[in-house]
Formats: structure tokens, C-alpha cells, sequence
């Protein structure tokens, strides 16, 4: 694959999470209200229509797990944390792609059950960094941009979910840059980015409150004061 296509591909990427996404919130929305709504034979109606939707998300979800793992495959590996990551050839290609591999286990330990993640937002966020020589201050540098820039969208949120929804997208890029700042290999990847997300969500309301303020420094001192426990 030639690295001009990088931008292209991650684009692409969205593209067709951004479909099955649409898709899956269409077919939930439909299963939750009309068949319930509906007279009897419009409801049959409904709930035929339900089925084959059922079957076209399905589909559309096997094309785009087969399409994007054949053809628009990433060279990051889950083992990569973010200074390998900054040292790398290629460190905004793979840090999109760290980015949204370390966040889809994040959200789902935070019961989003219906979640979209932007790689093209980690690209933007990566390339708008400053030059900062310490870690943890990128670290916070590229929370705020991927928080400011719409990185995640939530709409539905499980009841028992140790977060609330006003404060889940920036505890969620807390815990995913938390967890790319630790040391680790591929066994022990899911363990650590499980770790760094409870210690997220234990300290929601202060990264909520240093995010609104915009508190590099509070921010970089949390970021040390938790990676030590990863």
C-alpha cells in the first residue's frame, strides 16, 4: 500500500464504520418503537421489514469487517504504545490506528453499546500536536484535540455503566491515551487498557473538570500519577 493512500484509506475506513454504524441505530430504533406502535397488520409489516434489515446489518457488517482487515489493514500492532508510536516511520497512520483498536475495548468496558470512533479525527488530532519533548505532555495535547474534534459519538450508554454520559468521551480518551503511554506486549495489552479505564473512570469528575479548564499541566500530572499503577 503506498503511503500517499494513508489519508485516503483511513477515510474510507470512516466511511464504512459510519455506515454500519447508521445502520445499526437504524435497525435498533426500528425494533424499539414501530412493531409496538403499529396496529396489527401494520405491525407485521413492520416487523418483516425488521427482519431483512436485520439481515442487510449483518451483512453490511461482514463486508466491512472482511473489507477493512483484507484490504484497508493497518500496520500498527496492539503492542505499540505511543512513544514507539511518535518514534515510528509512519506516526500519525499509526496512531489513528492505535487509536481506534485501544478505544473500541475501552468503550466497551464502559458499556457503550452504540459507539462510532473517527480515525480520521486521531490523524487530524496527531498532525496538530505540538512539538512537545514530554510524553505526557503530547499525551494531553492529543486528548484535548481528539475531545474538541468529535472523535467519538455515543448514543446509547448501558444503565450499569461506572460513567455517566456527559462525562464518557473524555474519561473514554483518558483511558485510551492512558493506556498507550504504559509499557507492554500483546498478552498483557487488553489487561492494561482494562486498568487504565477503571482508573479513568474512578477519576471521571476530575478529568471532566480539568478538560473543561483546559489544564495542560493538571492534566500531564494525573497522566504520571496514574501510569504508574498501569
Amino acid at each position: 500500500m503506498l503511503p500517499e493512500f494513508a489519508p485516503q484509506r483511513t477515510q474510507l475506513k470512516d466511511v464504512l464504520r459510519s455506515l454500519r454504524y447508521t445502520l445499526r441505530k437504524g435497525r435498533d430504533t426500528v425494533k424499539e418503537t414501530a412493531p409496538r406502535r403499529l396496529p396489527a397488520p401494520a405491525s407485521g409489516v413492520a416487523l418483516s421489514a425488521l427482519s431483512e434489515l436485520e439481515v442487510l446489518a449483518r451483512n453490511v457488517d461482514h463486508f466491512v469487517c472482511d473489507f477493512a482487515h483484507s484490504v484497508l489493514s493497518d500496520s500498527a500492532t496492539s503492542s505499540e504504545g505511543l512513544r514507539e508510536i511518535v518514534a515510528s516511520e509512519r506516526p500519525d497512520q499509526k496512531f489513528s490506528a492505535a487509536y481506534y483498536q485501544t478505544m473500541k475495548l475501552v468503550l466497551d468496558r464502559l458499556g457503550a453499546r452504540r459507539a462510532l470512533v473517527s480515525q480520521s479525527a486521531a490523524r487530524r488530532a496527531f498532525t496538530r500536536r505540538g512539538h512537545s519533548q514530554d510524553i505526557f505532555e503530547l499525551a494531553v495535547q492529543l486528548t484535548l484535540q481528539l475531545a474538541d474534534d468529535g472523535s467519538i459519538t455515543i448514543d446509547k450508554l448501558d444503565d450499569r455503566s461506572p460513567v455517566t454520559h456527559s462525562s464518557i468521551i473524555v474519561t473514554a480518551i483518558f483511558a485510551a491515551m492512558l493506556s498507550l503511554l504504559a509499557e507492554s506486549d500483546d498478552a498483557d495489552r487488553e489487561a492494561i487498557i482494562s486498568a487504565a479505564t477503571d482508573l479513568a473512570a474512578a477519576f471521571q469528575a476530575t478529568i471532566q473538570d480539568l478538560y473543561q479548564k483546559k489544564d495542560i499541566s493538571g492534566l500531564a500530572s494525573l497522566f504520571k500519577r496514574c501510569a504508574s499503577h498501569v
